[in-house]
């Protein structure tokens, strides 16, 4: 089954979904004759709507998933011990229409009448995933029986709790924490027993200040993970760490990089995204060779991104960028650039200085035409243009010989071009959802340069 076309976006948290939502269990659902089989035909799930790119689907689902969390902690969900699975039903302007709510069939009556009037007020106010041009569905469950998955390491030199933490008497042998999911709202004061400490995981917790000896006094500290906690601009406060080389401070309350983070000139990888960036400054921050940016609110790539000249991975996804600097073509270390699910119209001709790119995701854009120096790209190896607005296949891949991966699908193309024939490296062509391909009749040159592609060894997905 091709895969219906398809125009998604994240939306800016602050705009939430003006229709007043229906939110129902099974029970009144059967009572107003509402057919659950229809409805999952007429709204299929979002996973279904990315092809071979599922990871996608899950980034949605976990965008959706956050302000769910959020309204869970407010309201202490935790003391109602139930299950329930909700599946969401979304117009294409991107507001539930639809909540289907099931219960465990353990859960009494009492509990149900205490959680609905919740549910009704979320989802009143729930801010609208995603926007595209058909029907589709989410789905989420809430467990306050069954305790929380942790991710944790079973190896010589790795501590997963507090309590051993505490009890252990080589806290010298000691090297990596895993004190991710642990409900913490405070650095605990144990991780300071541990000299040679080089991995501290602190993810999914709530907390809220970052003293400065968390990089003061260990260090050692190589790789800090503080991923989906409540940190806000005023409360990280670092102090220099010569040895730390990799910071993720994804799914925070940040609105800019603090500018203690700088301090740590030997950082390597930072990750700062599914914030909410009003401005990020990367000055001192040379070693950077792996920069995520996904989901940030960037309407604009940050002037100091261009100085980062060791940089090799920059993921711009999930943004509002118009267009790109063309000072990018300054990072001539840069192998895989990501600035998919943006508004970008153009790209830079001056990209094609990048003669180490290797990965270039460009998909779920208003690209129309893409620049003829783009020929000078002599180590890329994929290109994804896909969902985007190109009416004819662009003249200037027909020259891209180094291309081993092509993804043109959704598009408005009428006919493709024979020289993609002539490409020696070419492996995989992707041109499904074009009009060329969904029409009854498809052009004798189509077919034929389809069968030369396929002749090649080259798969064509149609």
């Amino acid at each position: 089954m091709k895969p219906p076309l398809l125009l998604l976006f994240m939306l800016a948290l602050g705009l939430h979904a003006q229709a007043q939502t229906k939110v129902i269990d099974e029970a009144e659902a059967q009572k107003q004759g509402i057919n659950q089989s229809k409805l999952f035909k007429t709204y299929p799930h979002v996973h279904s709507l990315f092809g071979k790119r599922p990871q996608e689907g899950h980034d949605i689902v976990f965008q959706s998933l956050k302000p769910f969390l959020a309204f869970q902690k407010k309201h202490n969900f935790k003391r109602f011990k139930v299950k329930f699975f909700l599946v969401e039903h979304y117009e294409p302007s991107g507001e539930a229409s639809l909540v289907l709510v099931k219960w465990d069939k353990n859960t009494t009556d009492s509990l149900k009448h205490q959680i609905m009037p919740l549910l009704e007020e979320y989802y009143q106010t729930k801010p609208r995933p995603v926007e595209s041009n058909i029907r589709f569905s989410l789905a989420h469950s809430f467990d306050g029986i069954t305790e929380v998955k942790r991710t944790v390491l079973n190896k010589p030199g790795v501590i997963n709790t507090l309590e051993a933490a505490q009890k252990t008497t080589r806290p010298d042998t000691v090297k990596m924490l895993y004190f991710n999911a642990l409900d913490l709202s405070r650095v605990p004061d144990v991780i300071y027993r541990f000299p040679n400490l080089t991995e501290l995981d602190l993810s999914r917790n709530s907390i809220t200040h970052l003293p400065t000896r968390l990089t003061a006094d260990l260090p050692k500290l190589e790789k800090l993970g503080l991923l989906y906690n409540p940190l806000k601009d005023d409360s990280v406060f670092f102090a220099r760490n010569k040895h730390l080389k990799a910071l993720n401070l994804q799914g925070n309350d940040l609105t800019k990089l603090p500018a203690s983070v700088r301090q740590n000139r030997r950082l390597e990888s930072l990750w700062l995204g599914n914030n909410k960036l009003q401005a990020a400054n990367f000055r001192g921050l040379r070693r950077l060779n792996d920069l995520n940016l996904y989901s940030a609110n960037l309407t604009e790539v940050p002037r100091s991104i261009v100085k980062l000249r060791r940089l090799k991975v920059l993921d711009l996804y999930y943004n509002q960028l118009t267009e790109l600097t063309p000072r990018l073509g300054r990072l001539r270390r840069l192998e895989q650039l990501a600035v998919s699910h943006n508004k970008l119209r153009e790209l830079p001709a001056r990209l094609a200085r990048l003669q180490k790119l290797q990965l270039f995701y460009a998909h779920h854009n208003e690209i129309g035409i893409l620049p003829d120096r783009f020929d000078r790209f002599r180590r890329l190896r994929l290109l994804d243009v896909s969902y985007n607005f190109f009416s004819t296949t662009p003249a200037v891949l027909d020259r891209m010989g180094s291309l081993e991966d092509i993804d043109l699908s959704g598009n408005n193309l009428q006919d493709i071009s024979a020289g993609l024939t002539q490409l020696p490296n070419l492996k995989k062509l992707y041109l499904r959802g074009n009009p060329v391909m969904v029409n009854e009749v498809r052009p004798s040159s189509l077919t034929q340069t389809i069968k030369q592609l396929e002749a090649r060894k080259t798969e064509v997905f149609h």
